[in-house]
């Protein structure tokens, strides 16, 4: 679609006729024989109050991101984890909503030494299931990411480990779940068909296709298109990796990238890395290093949806004469994706972070599932003067 740098900005006709687009019907068009969509949230330590802006009972689980593994095996950082989280508790206590703690380890180097020491993993073992036997915790989240330089033993033991660990995790009383995040790539992949097999939940990477440091701007997370990494192929791996599609979830982003471009020409060439942005705005207090919000950008700069990817962008000269794109997602392409979910009968969404889009979009995809519990989330379309692409003589995603 051509489009030229100097935006009109949204109008209010416009945004509420793009509005209209979003009242639905609480029963959806989901067959009778299909599971509920699950909803789950990563609550990270930096944002300690964004469980605020959901309605907990509403989510399925939330998972709290999360605890250091070092090399050694220690769960050495723990964020507070559970001393100074009690208020959290007792709200998904009384909202009946499981919590599992995220494990998370993101250096080969790391998983290297780890994986690699007998001790290193019986340690780690012994502090993960000294965490599952909390009360509060419902099961635990592995978010090992390594893309390369991972040891091919290390990722055999890694493997071994999981498969283990989900099963002690099975014998405790109550027994609790695993869940891990399949990170899209990798050289050579952490996961098989075997291990994927003992995890209850994989939530995939659908995400950072495009990042701070890629050579050219473009979409953080389409659903469709030439790019390596779509929501499509991303399904499609977890598929072939033989995991049921009710438990394959769909990680989403609720912040966007934007970087300084050569040209005007969409995903031109960046002139310097990339830095993120919130869907909505944060206060300086709770995120200090990311003062940059989608909607204000699209409110003084406008935007437009990209009917190949299924995402949404802006361009802008700022006032040094720069050019700046970013790519973000919004209500438009999340009902994409949730259309996406329900035609391939997958399991649902996962949304990282929780409180970057101020509970906006994650409401959004709690009213288009429907209610998890009696009391019916109230009907709020977007605001008329929130985040509203322009779509006109757009063709629609195929």
């Amino acid at each position: 679609m051509a489009w030229s740098l100097d935006f009109v900005k949204p109008n209010l006709l416009g945004a509420l006729a793009l509005s209209m687009c979003f009242l639905v019907d609480p029963v959806m068009a989901m067959g009778n024989d299909q599971q509920p969509l699950k909803a789950l949230g990563y609550l990270a330590w930096w944002m300690p109050d964004s469980w605020r802006s959901v309605p907990l009972n509403e989510l399925d689980r939330l998972l709290f991101f999360g605890l250091t593994v070092d090399p050694s095996g220690h769960v050495s950082d723990r964020h507070g984890w559970p001393e100074q989280w009690q208020e959290l508790q007792a709200a998904t206590r009384l909202h009946q909503v499981p919590v599992d703690v995220a494990l998370t380890l993101l250096d080969a180097k790391g998983f290297n030494a780890l994986f690699g020491s007998e001790s290193a993993v019986n340690t780690l073992m012994t502090d993960a299931l000294e965490l599952a036997n909390q009360s509060q915790v419902a099961g635990l989240h592995l978010d090992v990411e390594v893309y390369d330089g991972a040891n091919p033993m290390a990722i055999t033991h890694y493997r071994n480990f999981v498969v283990t660990l989900a099963g002690q995790l099975q014998q405790l009383s109550p027994p609790k779940i695993l869940s891990v995040f399949c990170q899209a790539g990798g050289h050579p992949p952490l996961y098989d068909a075997e291990t994927l097999h003992h995890a209850s939940l994989v939530v995939m990477q659908a995400y950072d296709t495009h990042y701070q440091g890629s050579p050219n701007a473009g979409p953080v997370a389409p659903l469709a298109g030439s790019d390596a990494l779509t929501w499509r192929s991303a399904a499609s791996t977890g598929v072939a990796l033989g995991v049921p599609k009710d438990r394959l979830v769909m990680g989403f982003p609720l912040y966007g990238y934007e970087w300084p471009v050569k040209t005007g020409q969409l995903r031109s060439a960046v002139q310097g890395g990339g830095q993120v942005t919130t869907f909505a705005a944060v206060p300086p207090n709770v995120l200090p290093a990311i003062q940059t919000s989608i909607t204000q950008r699209v409110q003084q700069y406008g935007a437009t949806h990209d009917p190949v990817s299924g995402s949404s962008h802006y361009q802008f000269k700022n006032t040094g004469g720069r050019r700046i794109e970013g790519w973000f997602e919004d209500w438009w392409s999340l009902g994409k994706k949730f259309d996406f979910l329900v035609k391939e009968q997958l399991g649902g969404m996962a949304f990282f972070v929780l409180g970057y889009d101020d509970g906006a979009l994650v409401r959004y995809y709690l009213q288009r599932r429907g209610p998890k519990n009696h009391d019916a989330l109230p009907v709020t379309d977007p605001p008329v003067d929130a985040v509203q692409p322009t779509i006109q003589n757009a063709p629609p995603v195929p």
